[in-house]
C-alpha cells in the first residue's frame, strides 16, 4: 500500500487570502442606492366624525338659536348644498346642483365662496355633513373637506361628518 502524501504543514501557506474588495464595493454602492429609492411617505390625518346614533333619550331642552344643519351632497353633476331651511340654488329651474361642475371638473372655489357666504349668515355653526355618491373618488371627498374647512386663513366649518352615500 502506497502512502498518500500528507497535507500537514502545507495547507495554511498554500491558501490564498479572500478578496473582500468586490463585496465591499457592492455594499458601498447598494446602501446609498437603497436609501435613494426608499419611499418616504408622509401621512396626514383628517379628523372626521361618524354620524352619531341617538341614545333613545329625548332632549328636554331644544338647543338655543337656529342651527343650520349644513349638508353638502357630492354627485357626478356637482355640489348640492342644503340646510335646515331647504336646498340652496335655483330649484325652480329643476333639481340641478347648487354648484354645477365646470365642464368635467368640480368647482371647489365656488363651493368655498358659497360656504363663506353661509358662514357669514351663521357664524356660530361649525359642522358640515358631507354626503357622497358611491361612484365619487376619495380624492374628491378630501378636496371637498379642504374647501369646507377654511378660506384665506378664516375657519369655515372645521367639524366634518361623513354621511351615507346618495342613492
Amino acid at each position: 500500500m502506497a502512502a498518500r502524501p500528507s497535507n500537514r504543514g502545507h495547507g495554511v501557506e498554500d491558501l490564498e487570502e479572500l478578496n473582500l474588495i468586490p463585496i465591499m464595493n457592492l455594499i458601498v454602492i447598494l446602501i446609498p442606492a437603497l436609501l435613494l429609492t426608499a419611499a418616504f411617505v408622509q401621512f396626514a390625518v383628517i379628523n372626521v366624525s361618524a354620524p352619531q346614533i341617538g341614545s333613545g333619550v329625548a332632549q328636554t331642552k331644544p338647543p338655543k338659536g337656529k342651527h343650520l344643519n349644513l349638508t353638502i351632497a357630492v354627485t357626478d353633476k356637482g355640489f348640492t348644498i342644503a340646510g335646515t331651511g331647504g336646498v340652496l340654488g335655483d330649484q325652480a329651474k329643476g333639481a340641478g346642483p347648487t354648484i354645477p361642475k365646470l365642464g368635467d371638473k368640480y368647482d371647489y372655489a365656488g363651493l368655498t365662496k358659497k360656504l363663506s357666504d353661509i358662514k357669514q349668515a351663521f357664524p356660530d355653526d361649525n359642522k358640515v355633513i358631507i354626503s357622497v355618491d358611491p361612484k365619487i373618488h376619495y380624492d374628491i371627498i378630501v378636496k371637498v373637506m379642504d374647501a369646507s374647512r377654511e378660506t384665506d386663513g378664516r375657519v369655515l366649518f372645521p367639524v366634518v361628518v361623513l354621511s351615507a352615500g346618495i342613492t
